[in-house]
């Protein structure tokens, strides 16, 4: 007989797998506004999977205790109560900038700025300031292009930058164009007129972080805040004087890096070496995790 009470099961499954599919559509959603994403989100999918599968257990065998079935129902609630404290607990909140700021960012390869500032451009994006990426070459030579300017795509926006150029300078021949790209980098600073920039330090081996290092600065030679991030071919030359907090930011970090999949079997994107990374320059800066920047030179707001 189906009564009230196998009714009231049929319609908790119900709830259980719109949460479980909701949550499996906004899973980027989640990982870009709450923190220790991962985890919350596998909590949520685990917990509702087992709440819907004890309510078909209980459908199915309708004679067992009903207080066992009010106590399966409790504990699925508390869990969703519990999940739902944790998401309003560890969801990111931003302050907005009083004086919201266009800012450019300047990358030899599509996974550059990630890896170098992933987390200060998330933090920078949620404080309302504009963010435009610049790509000068497609990375052909570490990877499929085609898959690599996807990804970057895909990154970029889940960082919350607002636009991604991409030129299609030769990888890793970036050293015999610098002219040529300073020029169209003036021509983008031009247009934006980006109160901060970031682009490759010259402390770097890789002679294409090297050449748009040195065309970033010809082409911003007028601005007044330009700040030099780390990648992994930085030398230990590399000084950072300017530091921000990405505590919170992390998380967001590793995703968009990890959003590079033609990249991922790379030692230096696995997620223990940017958490690294991110704890030596926080230790550095008496911060928790931060990212390092040389300052070219930088025009305090005061």
């Amino acid at each position: 007989m189906f009564g009230l009470v196998e009714f009231i099961h049929l319609i908790n499954w119900i709830i259980f797998n719109i949460v479980i599919i909701f949550i499996l559509t906004k899973k980027l959603l989640l990982k870009r506004t709450v923190r220790r994403s991962r985890i919350i989100f596998w909590l949520i999918i685990i917990i509702n999977i087992f709440s819907a599968t004890l309510q078909i257990f209980y459908l199915i065998n309708t004679d067992s205790n009903i207080w066992y079935q009010l106590i399966a129902d409790c504990l699925g609630i508390i869990g969703q109560s519990a999940l739902l404290i944790g998401i309003v607990w560890m969801k990111l909140i931003a302050e907005p900038s009083p004086k919201p700021r266009k800012i450019l960012v300047v990358g030899a390869h599509p996974d550059d700025m990630e890896i170098a500032c992933g987390g200060s451009l998330a933090k920078l994006s949620d404080a309302g300031h504009t963010i435009v990426g610049l790509i000068v070459s497609k990375g052909e030579q570490g990877g499929n292009s085609s898959s690599r300017l996807i990804e970057a795509t895909k990154s970029s926006e889940f960082l919350g930058v607002n636009k991604v150029e991409i030129m299609d300078f030769p990888d890793t021949r970036l050293d015999q164009f610098v002219s040529e790209i300073s020029r169209q980098i003036e021509v983008i600073v031009n247009e934006l007129k980006p109160d901060m920039v970031f682009t490759h330090s010259i402390h770097d081996l890789h002679q294409d972080h090297k050449a748009v290092h040195d065309a970033t600065l010809r082409a911003c030679r007028n601005l007044s805040t330009i700040l030099c991030y780390e990648s992994p071919s930085t030398t230990k030359a590399f000084k950072p004087n300017v530091f921000v907090n990405i505590e919170q930011y992390i998380d967001i970090k590793i995703e968009s890096i990890q959003e590079h999949k033609d990249q991922n079997k790379k030692r230096y994107v696995q997620p223990e070496q940017v958490y690294g990374k991110a704890i030596f320059r926080g230790t550095q800066a008496k911060l928790e995790k931060a990212e390092g920047f040389e300052a070219i030179r930088i025009n305090l707001p005061i």
